[in-house]
């Protein structure tokens, strides 16, 4: 059953409550901001939540999933990660995950080969967008794992500029001179902190990390995912284990934790079910909370891809099973079948908002979009310049996305009936068939969506006060609200936000203010609502003792420094005149915030 706001009565009485607090506090408080209709909520960014009737003037989770407008692609050929906006169809920046281009200390030349050098493909986003990419190491290495930023980044050259690859000159193709460089300076065969010039690059670790468990060689990193818990959980193939990696800093947590198939993809359900492809005839089970907790289930056919949605587990089959694209596994009776009502081999495999499966056919370059009990709904063949399908993404619209090994490129279709929209070139041996968008962490993982605005509060080093809202929450589900200020816009994407709690001070200062909900599902999906928030800046003038309010310890500060030249802006001087005379006494105990104005 859906959740509504009050009704109109007390909705009229909420916003009285917010106009009286505003009109109360004008003299006081520099800045009062009121989001409780829809154009009020259209100021901010809606990413996953809505307004749409009948729950106008509140804020909910979409019922269609969606996710970021980003993809993230590994070229397992040159050791590269692309990053494409799936709204312009273009890539906008290039990473390294390996060391190059040629002449850089360290590089490794294997243009053509996916199964040389570093050779990243599995990559994972996160619910704040940020992206991950496991390189594999063909060369006997160990795995490494590499953190990418979705804003903002860290100035290791204290230039006080973000220095990142960018599509310069914007054509949509990045070209080596728009990647920065990576040197592996001290020979030492791993990338360094202080290798890392794209600042945007948050750190890349070997996984084990030699300090929880000790460094393994040669094993290939083939597996990677993210838990309800926002860890991430890696898998090498040769070693048939998986380790917990924290999301923050890429410390191994724990691990070796035996797995009975080996890792070859996985993704984690909402209630923290780790499911593992293996490449073999197996599919795999790992409770994140209980690693200890695994098993295995056989079919009879090769899988290769996984995909979770309808509380099922979906693989990419390219054998047997009468050549169907994929089989079903229902964790409930532990059992598989093929429904898909096609005959054909797939690696790359994906569910869409609405549950339904898009699987591409590997050796055509073609797709084809299945409803839930497996009927086809359509079937489109390559698009021209396009080969083999490796993997399937589904982007923020629904769109469907494939990646060609072979070609170098990505192809587009229209979600709901597979009109071809073009194909766009990325980087050599495009490999990725994970969660390359965040679609699977974002719908299946953590139900979840964010609405997100930016206040001016027109002077700098303004003193922000306290977050007012309403919301209504079922059994399970959550509402979180952070925030971040900076005296430019540009500067807020380098502020880590900060939890608020609601009516309770804190304490940030900026021109602006960055607010952020986000809203999460409880696990039979039902969606918590948010309305009436209110922000407001801290009370500045007559506030002596900044704790948000004033009264009597307030005055008797004023009175203390009765005859002092102070100096422009001091709390002190509600009148401005630069003398705390009387006046400035009587003036504040005017606005006390308490009744009789007791501490």
């Amino acid at each position: 059953m859906a959740l509504h706001r009050p009704t109109a009565p007390l909705r009229a009485l909420i916003a009285a409550g917010a106009v009286c607090l505003a009109a109360f506090s004008a003299a006081s408080l520099a800045v009062t901001k009121v989001y409780t209709v829809d154009a009020d909520f259209d100021l901010g960014t809606l990413d996953g939540v809505n307004h749409d009737a009948p729950g106008n003037n509140q804020l909910q989770l979409n019922r269609i999933g969606t996710t970021f407008p980003v993809l993230w692609i590994a070229n397992a050929g040159e050791d590269t990660l692309s990053r494409i906006d799936t709204n312009l169809n273009k890539e906008t920046a290039r990473y390294r995950t390996g060391f190059g281009p040629a002449g850089q200390a360290g590089h490794s030349s294997h243009l053509g080969n996916a199964y040389a050098g570093p050779a990243p493909s599995r990559t994972a986003v996160d619910i704040n967008g940020n992206a991950y990419v496991l390189n594999r190491h063909f060369d006997g290495k160990s795995a490494v794992l590499i953190k990418i930023l979705a804003e903002g980044g860290i100035d290791r050259n204290g230039n006080t500029v973000i220095d990142t690859s960018s599509d310069l000159d914007n054509n949509g193709v990045i070209n080596g001179a728009e990647i920065k460089p990576l040197a592996d300076t001290n020979g030492n065969g791993y990338i360094d902190a202080n290798e890392i010039q794209d600042e945007r690059i948050a750190w890349a670790v070997r996984v084990p990390d030699g300090v929880t468990a000790p460094f393994v060689n040669g094993r290939l990193g083939r597996s990677l995912c993210i838990a309800p818990d926002g860890n991430l959980w890696v898998g090498l193939f040769d070693s048939r284990a998986y380790y917990k990696v924290s999301s923050s800093n890429g410390a191994t947590l724990s691990g070796p934790h035996a797995f009975p198939v080996t890792p070859y993809g996985c993704l984690v359900d909402s209630a923290g079910i780790l499911w593992s492809a293996d490449l073999g005839n197996s599919l795999g089970r790992l409770d994140t909370s209980n690693p200890s907790n695994v098993t295995s289930f056989n079919f009879s056919m090769s899988n290769y891809g996984i995909a979770i949605g309808n509380n099922r587990v979906y693989l990419a089959t390219y054998g047997g099973a009468n050549g169907k694209p994929f089989a079903r596994f229902n964790p409930g009776t532990n059992t598989f079948d093929t429904p898909a009502a096609s005959n054909y081999g797939a690696l790359g495999i994906a569910v869409d908002g609405s549950g339904n499966i898009i699987a591409g056919n590997y050796s055509s370059g073609g797709v084809t979009k299945f409803d839930s009990s497996g009927a086809v709904l359509w079937s489109r063949p390559n698009q021209g310049g396009t080969g083999e399908v490796r993997g399937v993404a589904i982007d923020a619209n629904n769109d469907v996305w494939l990646i060609h090994r072979t070609t170098a490129n990505v192809s587009k279709f229209r979600g709901s009936d597979g009109t071809p929209l073009g194909v766009f070139p990325v980087g050599d041996q495009p490999y990725t068939y994970s969660d390359a968008a965040g679609f699977a962490i974002r719908n299946s993982t953590n139900n979840t969506g964010t609405w997100t605005a930016v206040l001016d509060g027109s002077s700098n080093g303004l003193a922000w006060g306290t977050l007012q809202w309403n919301d209504l929450v079922p059994a399970g589900a959550s509402v979180q609200v952070q925030v971040r200020t900076a005296d430019t816009v540009l500067g807020l994407p380098l502020v880590a936000y900060a939890p608020v709690a609601k009516n309770v001070a804190f304490s940030a200062t900026g021109r602006f203010l960055q607010v952020q909900v986000r809203f999460n599902a409880n696990t039979a999906g039902e969606s918590p609502l948010l309305y009436d928030l209110t922000v407001q800046s801290r009370t500045t003038s007559c506030d002596i003792d900044n704790d948000g309010d004033v009264d009597r310890n307030d005055v008797s500060l004023i009175r203390a420094a009765l005859g002092q030249t102070v100096a422009v802006n001091d709390p002190r001087d509600p009148n401005g005149d630069r003398k705390i005379t009387v006046v400035d006494t009587r003036t504040c105990a005017t606005r006390c915030t308490r009744p009789n104005c007791a501490p």
